[in-house]
């Protein structure tokens, strides 16, 4: 796809695949906000991955996957958060809490862990979606990355460390 400037066909893609992509993810979440939202971090990844792509290459499964990744991912960390919090629940021996602000909780820690991976480099974040959102091996993962499976190793190790990291110093447990 060398024969036209990056940013010309981004925008041919973007034409002809933004009302599909919405689709799907209006599809898979049910929800007009979320669908956008989606949408346009698709359309972010694809530009941050424009270099990558192979002249001839048809865009749109590898859009599908971004859309899917994307999905899981947020679904993946909408249970965490919920496990989490219903952990914290326990551990406080909180029988009643006000529902209002269970979700401020809940919202915070969604829009902490996703400023945390959206942070990361973009490597790193690959790796970690990758491996978190499609399950793929650190081989499959080196692969489609064009890196070695012990460096998805160390970019999965270091991605962990952080959100483990920046959540203990964010929500850590305050015994007061």
């Amino acid at each position: 796809m060398s024969d036209s400037p990056p940013k010309e066909q981004f925008e041919k893609i973007f034409e002809e695949n933004n009302l599909k992509v919405y689709r799907f993810a209006f599809k898979l979440t049910g929800d007009a906000n979320r669908a956008q939202e989606i949408t346009q971090l698709c359309f972010v990844r694809l530009w941050e991955n424009m270099h990558q792509l192979k002249e001839g290459q048809d865009v749109f499964p590898l859009l599908f996957v971004y859309v899917k990744n994307l999905v899981i991912d947020e679904t993946r960390k909408l249970y965490r958060e919920k496990k989490a919090m219903a952990k914290v629940a326990d551990n406080q021996s909180i029988e009643t809490a006000h529902s209002g602000e269970k979700l401020l909780l809940q919202k915070e820690l969604t829009t902490h862990i996703h400023q945390l991976v959206e942070n990361m480099p973009e490597q790193r974040r690959n790796v970690y979606m990758l491996s978190r959102s499609l399950g793929y091996s650190h081989r499959e993962i080196g692969q489609q990355l064009s890196i070695s499976p012990a460096t998805v190793k160390n970019h999965l190790t270091a991605a962990l460390q952080y959100i483990r990291k920046e959540l203990t110093s964010h929500f850590g447990s305050n015994h007061s």
